[in-house]
């Protein structure tokens, strides 16, 4: 499968490594783009060996047959429409893109017209195959809880000396998405897990006694009750990246070029 990449910071670089190295099997990175920062696009090319793209155009010349987005919420407005229009699926790691419904609406047409997929990987959180089934089951109550380090939310000043955990944000996951689009991608993909991000309800802590980060879904409706809790290490080039969340896609991958299907 040929896959191209937009995105090379952390999360992008390790999933091309990855990839490189053959964990999803038979996947070939046949292109990197980096508008903001071409030059660690030529870096991660150079390691991985692969064709560097000046822009998104070139990058589809490449004939890639998953784009992968790993790079921010406005690159997946800006060429997430034209990847699927040149016959490529599209893997979309900033979920909040996706809470515009009129650019999702979009998206979605687009894909069907072109017969391609948009896949929202599960990311740091997980447990997304018991959201959807719980969504279907009816009558369904979602409430996220994450917990992170005070510098996972580029609150470096925190709280002082206190260690004790302090609420940042608390209600409908919309609201919290927009204040902190940087770290809550868990609570965009959670929510339309469960049928709109409307309907979750967030609460975002900042720990000080916290060294990796912990999200907590619970759900509760027809079904009987679920919980789902995540302790993901950060990566240590960037706290805000979950090493999970680099894992999802891969997993994905393997899973979207395996004749058998597990879940899901």
């Amino acid at each position: 499968m040929r896959i191209a990449l937009f995105g090379c910071g952390t999360l992008g670089s390790y999933i091309a490594k990855r990839l490189k190295a053959g964990v999803s099997g038979d996947c070939q990175v046949v292109g990197v783009l980096d508008a903001p920062r071409p030059e660690a696009a030529e870096v991660l090319a150079k390691e991985i060996e692969c064709a560097v793209a000046a822009d998104i155009e070139s990058l589809l010349k490449l004939s890639p047959e998953v784009v992968i987005e790993a790079a921010t919420r406005e690159s997946v407005w800006e060429c997430g429409e034209e990847c699927l229009k040149k016959g490529a699926s599209l893997v979309v790691l900033s979920s909040g893109a996706l809470l515009d419904a009129a650019f999702r609406s979009r998206l979605v047409e687009q894909a069907k017209k072109a017969k391609k997929k948009i896949y929202v990987p599960s990311g740091a959180l997980g447990g997304f195959d018991v959201a959807r089934a719980a969504y279907l089951g009816g009558n369904l109550r979602a409430c996220l809880t994450t917990r992170k380090p005070p510098r996972a939310l580029a609150m470096e000043k925190d709280q002082g000396t206190s260690a004790e955990p302090t609420t940042v944000f608390s209600g409908n996951a919309i609201d919290g998405i927009e204040l902190f689009p940087k770290n809550v991608n868990v609570a965009a993909s959670a929510g339309l897990a469960t049928g709109g991000p409307e309907g979750l309800s967030l609460t975002l802590m900042a720990d000080p006694s916290l060294d990796s980060n912990i999200h907590r879904l619970e759900l509760e409706g027809e079904f009987g009750k679920a919980t789902v809790e995540i302790q993901a290490r950060p990566m240590p080039e960037n706290p805000k990246s979950s090493a999970l969340a680099a894992l999802s896609v891969l997993a994905l991958l393997a899973r979207i070029s395996s004749p058998l299907e597990i879940g899901g």
